[in-house]
């Protein structure tokens, strides 16, 4: 992980669903998001985020604003020790 101000200073929408190759995985990411919903402040490589299994997988964030607004983004894991750079939404 990489700390970073990029996150450490934003505060995102909530977390709602993590699914990793259809399976939900939520629980497992709602710590790396963090209380202050900003990914703890850092940049995580997608082993840490999904674990030393997940390359080659696909995998799918959900998020709800606070507004009410629906936010996801998704990918596929080619290299597990890639960092990771979610979108900032509010």
């Amino acid at each position: 992980m990489l700390e970073t101000d990029y996150y450490l200073n934003y505060v995102g929408p909530t977390l709602v669903q993590v699914m990793l190759d259809n399976v939900d995985i939520t629980d497992k990411i709602i710590p790396v998001y963090g209380e202050n919903r900003n990914w703890c402040g850092c940049l995580w490589t997608y082993k840490e985020v999904f674990g030393k299994d997940s390359q080659g997988q696909h995998f799918r964030c959900d998020f709800k604003g606070d507004d009410g607004k629906e936010h996801w983004f998704h990918g596929y894991i080619h290299d597990i020790n890639q960092y990771m750079n979610p979108p900032l939404t509010k």
